[in-house]
């Protein structure tokens, strides 16, 4: 399926590139006229590392071989019962002052009003400049669309037309939880409060909308 592809694309020359598409598509979002910043909490203790999310997002992005929008990282830890797997779904973090678009000199990268950071392939030329940038690894030149670079944009045509990213549909474990970081609600608000929730590699609970509920047998450091 290229539907997210093509939406973006087709948005993109509509709107005539990055400047346009900006608050258009933040004001579509599921029709709301209200701003609204998405984001995703992982909580590491239900992950089972079943990589059911894993193979949604490839069977939806149809991405090349070996390259993934979103991964999960296995970490083998010693627990007072014993050795034990610890699982980590990794992917773009959706940063609120991502260093990939500043590096990209054809606008090709920029970031919405409703937190998710885009691409839009009618402009990207592959260059790599923001793939460079990305502390993360989470971008990636796609050899099966002209190189141009790729990643996770949270399902950007899913949520426009009222619906969750691929990856925390398939989520049987529930450790996956989206909703809107301004308004949250439910299980996505009570586990926004949780006092040790954390970013990857860091500490902070601000700066990017992907966020971890550490292990709790663990470092609160999420790897």
């Amino acid at each position: 399926m290229e539907e997210r592809r093509k939406f973006l694309v087709q948005s993109g020359a509509l709107l005539l590139g990055a400047a346009g598409l900006k608050p258009v598509l933040a004001g579509q979002d599921r029709n709301r006229e209200q701003p609204v910043r998405w984001g995703m909490i992982i909580d590491l203790n239900r992950c089972t590392g079943c990589q059911s999310c894993v193979i949604a997002c490839k069977n939806r992005n149809h991405t090349a071989r070996n390259q993934f929008n979103t991964r999960i990282l296995i970490r083998e830890e010693v627990f007072a019962r014993g050795r034990g797997l610890l699982f980590t779904p990794i992917q773009c973090n959706q940063c609120e002052d991502p260093s990939c678009v500043a590096a990209c000199d054809r606008q090709a990268t920029f970031h919405l009003d409703n937190g998710v950071v885009v691409t839009d392939w009618s402009r990207c030329d592959g260059c790599g400049d923001c793939i460079e940038a990305c502390p993360y690894g989470a971008r990636f030149a796609d050899p099966a669309h002209g190189n141009r670079v790729d990643k996770c944009d949270f399902c950007l045509d899913r949520l426009v037309a009222g619906g969750v990213p691929s990856c925390v549909e398939a989520c049987s474990s529930g450790a996956r939880l989206f909703g809107d970081l301004l308004r949250p609600a439910g299980e996505f608000a009570r586990c926004l409060r949780a006092p040790q929730l954390t970013l990857r590699d860091s500490d902070r609970t601000d700066g990017a909308a992907v966020r971890y509920i550490p292990h709790r047998q663990a470092s609160r450091r999420t790897p």
